[in-house]
């Protein structure tokens, strides 16, 4: 009893599906949280968003309509997973230790 084509490239196709599925399980993408800014003031720019949103401790930010009247506004975006690591810029220095300086020995 063998397997016809049909057969075997439907087994193929089933096998790529869940190789397809078990990658994005590990590696699970970072979700973009949204914020609207609190500093930004004035029509929308995206660089000056952009800008803003940086200074509000956010990755990044972009222009876009909302509201009954549909104007733009600064919207502030940064990764929310917890899966992704923080970027450089937000990881905060170290505190300073205070260890106490080795004794001095002196060789016998």
């Amino acid at each position: 009893m063998g397997f016809n084509r049909a057969q075997l490239f439907g087994a193929f196709a089933l096998g790529l599906l869940i190789m397809i599925h078990s990658v994005e399980a590990v590696n699970p993408r970072a979700r973009i949280c949204h914020s609207p800014s609190h500093l930004y003031s004035g029509s929308c720019n995206n660089r000056k968003c952009t800008e803003t949103c940086h200074h509000e401790h956010f990755t990044g930010g972009y222009c876009t309509r909302r509201g009954v009247v549909k104007e733009l506004h600064c919207q502030c975006t940064m990764r929310c997973s917890k899966h992704s690591p923080p970027q450089p810029s937000e990881v905060p220095p170290p505190p300073p230790s205070k260890v106490p300086p080795p004794p001095n020995v002196m060789p016998a």
